[in-house]
């Protein structure tokens, strides 16, 4: 019964999930209300069948039995015991929290999420966060009516944290940002006194054309195989994985910078990775499919900053971009083009700023969550604080909505208590990273094409886990230590001298 069970959750999950990726790579606009409708009724049924009272009477029976029951079972599975217990744990878990929550108030909670992801877009183009408000202010009262419902001991923007990222809560993460205040503060300021390099090359126009050309070859040498992966085109770079054979992904390219459609590209090709490298015998289980994000974030951002940051890299890449744009880059070498890349200043757009200002706009945000979940600040005024954030904290002020308040994806996702790790997640990349080092050489593995070799590193001691451990087990398993955020300021230390 609780294999029955586990199999049809997970196909109204995988359906849900091809949903949101149909909608996120373009669907056609006159049949979004159709769409609409039948997808929250899936949704309804989705949960119907996560809160089905005999399979958590089951699931309780199960966690109770004694150390070997599990014999019999265990010659036909995959799984040993303590992979099925794990596995129990986490089910039990999410069907506590769930089991008071009405399906209804789910099924009304999607027509409003799905209002807000087609309002957001149309708003951000349009460049109206006043017109997008509204809906902004429905996803958040829904969103806190149905963590309300949980049955937790957490505050409300706390459970929010523990969701995304278990274990950790607003005391932890305010130690945590106090420490991105105390490191990170001084090197930005540090920087503004260093003169920008030649940046000439990117007053062109790159054609999309161009850099989809030159992006196969990307995808080609860091191993991004198109029998398991996909890659689309959005107007916020995200991953999705249904599967360890089926992982999609997007990126999104910039006229005026070809290194961006680069670097997030290489940054959800972490996440793919990690998808794709989680052991094949949870497919389908909720160990594969409920990986902390903070985890998951360390991935993304370790191929980002620790590889696709990396002078090896682009001095592999370079000459792909000198051969579709020799016009574009005839006075350019490759150490020019990377010192343009990698200068850091001040910048309004969070996927577009360089490492060193990037955890800045994180905290930004945590702030502002803290504040509209807990702490009263309302959604008419919560673009002129998030313009007084950004003056404050990186010393610029947005100058429109689609470069401020309107930026992102994740609050009109219902994406809350998200944010935080990709913060923790840089800090958790630059352990594994330090740890990585100590075994292999990444930087000659990417001069001598085997990019792979470090993939294979990372699936030895991260990714084939996936939530079978916590986060900070697996960080221990890793590295040999327990989480220590000096590794992260002393990576970002160390790239600026």
């Amino acid at each position: 019964e609780f294999n029955n069970w586990k199999e049809r959750l997970s196909a109204y999950g995988m359906a849900l999930t091809l949903l949101g990726v149909d909608q996120t790579f373009g669907s056609p606009s006159e049949g979004a209300d159709y769409r609409m409708s039948k997808t929250a009724v899936l949704r309804g049924e989705y949960i119907r069948v996560l809160q089905d009272e005999d399979m958590y009477g089951i699931i309780s029976d199960l966690l109770r039995d004694p150390e070997g029951s599990f014999e019999e079972y265990l010659k036909d599975s995959p799984m040993d015991e303590g992979d099925i217990r794990r596995e129990l744990d986490l089910y039990y878990e999410s069907l506590t929290k769930e089991r008071n929550i009405p399906p209804e108030i789910y099924m009304e909670f999607s027509r409003i999420l799905d209002k807000s992801k087609a309002m957001w877009l149309k708003s951000k183009e349009e460049e109206d966060f006043r017109g997008y408000a509204p809906y902004l202010k429905d996803v958040i009262d829904g969103f806190k009516e149905i963590t309300a419902l949980q049955d937790s001991p957490l505050g409300l923007y706390d459970r929010m944290l523990d969701d995304n990222q278990p274990g950790w809560n607003q005391s932890e993460y305010d130690v945590f940002f106090d420490h991105v205040r105390e490191n990170v503060v001084p090197l930005v300021k540090e920087m503004s006194a260093v003169p920008e390099p030649d940046m000439g090359f990117m007053k062109y126009s790159y054609s999309s054309e161009g850099q989809r050309r030159v992006m196969k070859k990307v995808l080609d040498f860091i191993g991004f195989d198109s029998s398991w992966g996909m890659m689309g085109e959005s107007e916020h770079p995200l991953t999705t994985s249904l599967s360890r054979g089926d992982v999609r992904f997007t990126t999104k390219f910039r006229a005026h910078d070809v290194s961006q459609a680069v670097l997030s590209s290489v940054h959800e090709s972490g996440h793919a990775w990690f998808g794709h490298n989680v052991d094949s015998k949870y497919d389908g289980s909720i160990i594969a499919r409920t990986i902390s994000a903070g985890l998951h974030e360390s991935q993304s951002r370790l191929c980002e900053n620790h590889l696709g940051r990396s002078f090896a890299f682009w001095e592999k890449i370079y000459p792909w971009f000198k051969e579709e744009f020799p016009e574009e880059l005839k006075n350019t070498d490759v150490n020019a083009f990377y010192r343009a890349i990698s200068y850091s200043k001040p910048s309004l757009i969070r996927t577009e700023s360089d490492e060193l200002t990037y955890p800045l706009h994180i905290l930004i945000r945590y702030e502002l969550e803290k504040a509209f979940i807990e702490g009263g600040l309302e959604v008419s005024d919560l673009e002129a604080a998030w313009n007084d954030k950004y003056e404050e904290y990186i010393g610029i002020r947005p100058d429109r909505p689609s470069r401020g308040i309107l930026q992102d994806m994740h609050w009109p996702y219902a994406y809350f208590g998200y944010f935080p790790t990709y913060a923790l997640g840089s800090a958790f990349a630059a352990q594994f990273y330090n740890s990585m080092c100590r075994d292999i050489d990444p930087e000659e593995l990417i001069r001598t094409d085997r990019y792979r070799d470090i993939m294979k590193w990372l699936e030895e001691h991260v990714h084939r886990y996936a939530n079978r451990y916590t986060a900070e087990e697996v960080l221990k398993i890793a590295t040999g230590e327990d989480f220590n955020d000096r590794y992260y300021f002393d990576w970002l230390k160390n790239r600026r001298t």
